[in-house]
Formats: structure tokens, sequence, C-alpha cells
């Protein structure tokens, strides 16, 4: 009786737990938060709050005073030797895919340092240098103070943490904010035609006109 008992409790431990499983991944869709965040995104649009920049090109501006009507926004410090580089690297493809509507001032690639403290105005624009040698397009900027910084990060989904070594564990991934400043889409940093087809998605239109899936 006893062992039925157990093989009982076991069987319902079970299933409450794939039932679980079930509501916290969106029905099995998503297995991580950051898949399941994308999922929310993409079925409803996400207002962004309209924070403030310092911007490594002078000056200060809250997210609806950049020019743009799609950003691809990136969250990056100039001292990282993995995530950042390769962050850059689709910055610079993502340039010469998107030249023309970057061009138009439809679309404007945006970096956010989170780590203020060591990414001068200096080190930002080295940092863009290096990956394109014309600034037109891109703007860099440092979250006004250690608050600011946590509102960008959560509005973003993004995770940072210090990893012992005077760097940052951190994920990664282009945010593509749209019309109305609504985060429409996340996409892997190597997703190139996925998010030139996303952004030009939304170059003169309302988010509520574009089909999400």
């Amino acid at each position: 009786m006893s062992a039925r008992r157990t093989a009982i409790a076991a069987t319902f431990a079970c299933v409450a737990g794939l039932a679980l499983a079930h509501a916290a991944t969106d029905g099995f869709e998503a297995f991580t938060l950051e898949s399941a965040r994308r999922l929310q995104v993409l079925r409803s649009p996400m207002p962004v709050p309209d924070l403030a920049l310092n911007l490594a090109d002078g000056g200060r501006a809250r997210l609806s005073e950049l020019s743009g009507q799609v950003l691809l926004v990136d969250f990056i410090y100039t001292r990282c030797p993995t995530l950042c580089t390769a962050l850059g690297s689709a910055y610079t493809r993502l340039s010469r895919r998107l030249a023309a509507e970057i061009a138009a001032g439809e679309v404007r690639l945006v970096s956010i340092s989170f780590d203020p403290e060591r990414d001068s105005d200096g080190a930002l624009r080295v940092y863009r240098a290096r990956y394109s040698p014309d600034p037109a397009g891109w703007e860099l900027g440092r979250p006004e103070h250690a608050g600011a910084l946590r509102s960008w990060l959560d509005a973003f989904g993004v995770v940072v943490i210090p990893d012992g070594l005077g760097g940052f564990a951190h994920n990664a991934a282009v945010h593509v904010v749209g019309p109305e400043r609504k985060l429409v889409a996340i996409h892997d940093l190597d997703d190139i035609e996925g998010i030139v087809k996303t952004a030009r998605k939304f170059v003169g239109k309302k988010v509520g006109d574009v089909a999400l899936h």
C-alpha cells in the first residue's frame, strides 16, 4: 500500500511539474526567460520608458528625442573582448545593409553602455570608430546614474553580472524599437537578415498596422 501511495504521489508530482513548466514556458514554446521575453514582445509590443542618456557626442537625450523611426538598440561595455566585439561587428553589417534607411533618418543604431563609470565619451567614440568610420546614424550613450542604468536594463530585459575579474557576464541581442517607441522584436546578434527585415517592416508604419507574426 505504501509503495502504491508513493507511486501515486510521484505521478501527481510529475503532472504538477509538467503543468508548472507548461505555464512558465508559454506552453513549452519557450524554455528560457530570454526566449519567453522574445515571444512576449512579438505577441504584444511593449512601450519602452522614456529614459535619458548622456550622449558620447555631447548632450543629453531621452529615447523619444533620438532621431529615427526605428531604433536598433544593444547594450555593451567597451572593454568587453567577446560579445560586445560581436555586437560591434553586427552593427558594421547592419550599417551597410540599412545604409539607405539610416541616411534617410528612418533607422538609427543605438549602443548603451552598462559600465558608465569607465566608459567615457571618448571610450565610446573609440569603440564606434573600431567598427564604423562614419559616426552618422550610430548613437552611443550612458545612463545618467546607477538607478537609471537599472531602469534601462529592466526595460530591455538585459542581465548584467560582474564576473569577478573586472568585467561582466551579460546576455547580448539587438532590440528593435519601432514607432511609438515600442519594443517590437529581440533578435540574436547574428540574425542580420531578421533584424533588417524587422526594421524595414516598421519603417513608415504604426505598430498596429504591422502583422507581428
